[in-house]
């Protein structure tokens, strides 16, 4: 298959998922689904995508894995069809982005999944598992972004800043073409950064300035640990934007917590390193869900 093709095919696949939305009170909130609705093994994974991204950035997950179990990744709060948080002064953290999560897990009728959060989302899932512990059968923390919380100010207003400044000069469509290739390897084909540059393109400046907010002002730490049986942290070897020996030190640092690291991948280790994330997936669930006489 040529590249053209290739390329053609990441994007159009996501006509197979199309985004879906439901009312959580006054806002919106949208995702993208594959798999049965009661899981083929009752299961549920969802898939917190990171700052530059959005729920299509996952679609080689909803495809390879619809038919183990049923897999949802959502939009984030200004990302997507989904609506903003309301918060007074737009400065939300963590636990407000978990709360959504929260609410919209209700509205569907999940009780209890297995969560990934990638990048910024696993900042978000892991607020989520330290408030909802008992609603989680697994915990995974992909390229983790430990956010600026406890640095100092003139750097926190500098990380705040950055990204949304980029976005607010160069548009969409010109932060995708500057800045898509960073998030993967020099390994990444045209297909995988073309999948990237599509998420950004999609980039809404209130949303995107929230998340910047988040990653500038709040951490990981503030929620770690969390008391979940199966946590597993992951990582592409050749991530430059949250390297693989701080998500190393992470999962060493909490206690019990599995360490993979994904060869030859960048930051979007889903999107380059398809194939081994999802096996990845599989082999946590599988291995987590045998010890508790279930299968996945």
């Amino acid at each position: 298959m040529n590249t053209a093709t290739c390329t053609t095919t990441l994007i159009q696949q996501l006509d197979d998922f199309p985004r879906q939305s439901i009312r959580l009170g006054d806002v919106n909130q949208s995702w993208r689904e594959s798999g049965p609705e009661s899981g083929g093994s009752g299961e549920v994974l969802v898939l917190l995508h990171g700052i530059s991204s959005g729920s299509g950035s996952w679609v080689q997950q909803l495809a390879a894995l619809e038919t183990d179990c049923r897999v949802l990744a959502w939009d984030a709060p200004g990302y997507g069809d989904s609506d903003d948080l309301s918060v007074t002064g737009a400065n939300a953290n963590a636990k407000d982005y978990a709360e959504r999560l929260a609410h919209w897990l209700d509205a569907l009728g999940i009780q209890r999944c297995w969560l990934v959060g990638h990048s910024l989302g696993a900042m978000v899932a892991a607020a989520f598992a330290a408030r909802y512990p008992q609603r989680l059968a697994g915990l995974m923390l992909a390229s983790p972004a430990q956010g600026y919380g406890q640095a100092d100010a003139e750097t926190r207003e500098r990380v705040y800043r950055q990204r949304p400044t980029m976005l607010a000069q160069l548009g969409p469509a010109g932060l995708a073409a500057q800045r898509a290739a960073a998030l993967v390897s020099v390994n990444a084909s045209a297909a995988q950064v073309s999948l990237v540059a599509d998420g950004m393109r999609q980039l809404r400046l209130s949303g995107f300035q929230a998340a910047s907010w988040l990653l500038a002002n709040d951490d990981i730490w503030s929620y770690l640990p969390v008391d979940v049986e199966s946590r597993r942290v992951i990582c592409g070897a050749a991530d430059t934007i949250t390297p693989p020996q701080a998500a190393r030190q992470l999962a060493s640092d909490l206690d019990t917590t599995e360490f993979v690291e994904i060869a030859a991948a960048g930051h979007a280790c889903y999107v380059e390193a398809a194939a081994a994330v999802n096996q990845a997936l599989k082999d946590w669930m599988s291995s987590a869900t045998s010890r508790t006489g279930t299968s996945l």
